[in-house]
């Protein structure tokens, strides 16, 4: 059932806004609307990384792996201190059957874990204006690729 049909869902418990921008994510919405805050998408990182976004296209390209045993707490601090922060909402899609969605970024900060549980096959975010944009890979490699530093040190050489 849809997080936003359904008061229950666990996600609720960690949101304090949530709210749909009635745009389908399923049959490639959610690219085409990625596409149009100028967020290329389905390139040939793909195959090497599972990603979405073609990270081959973009000039900052910082990437770590974040499932390790503990990472909660660390992964949130570098989000707090990273330039992610200074937005006030952002987009992302978390089911087929739901819209994509606009959340507080301090609600995803604080509870980046259990959103990225929610989502299916990784999670992607993206800034209202689309300058900030990072992604979680899927269950293949685990990796948090964004287009600013988020962990020290982890700029992909081009």
């Amino acid at each position: 059932m849809s997080i936003l049909e359904n008061n229950k869902h666990f996600l609720h418990e960690h949101i304090s806004f949530i709210e749909s921008t009635s745009i389908e994510g399923k049959c490639g919405g959610y690219n085409r609307f990625l596409t149009n805050l100028g967020v290329k998408c389905k390139g040939r990182y793909w195959e090497k990384d599972h990603s979405v976004i073609d990270w081959n296209e973009k000039e900052n390209h910082y990437q770590f792996f974040f499932d390790y045993e503990n990472n909660e707490e660390e992964i949130k601090e570098y989000l707090r201190g990273s330039d992610l922060s200074k937005s006030e909402f952002l987009y992302t899609w978390l089911d087929y059957n739901d819209p994509i969605i606009k959340i507080k970024t301090m609600d995803f900060i604080e509870n980046w874990e259990e959103f990225y549980i929610s989502s299916i096959e990784g999670l992607i975010l993206v800034s209202i204006d689309g300058s900030k944009f990072l992604e979680f890979t899927d269950d293949w490699k685990y990796n948090l690729n964004s287009n600013f530093e988020i962990k020290p040190n982890t700029k992909v050489s081009s």
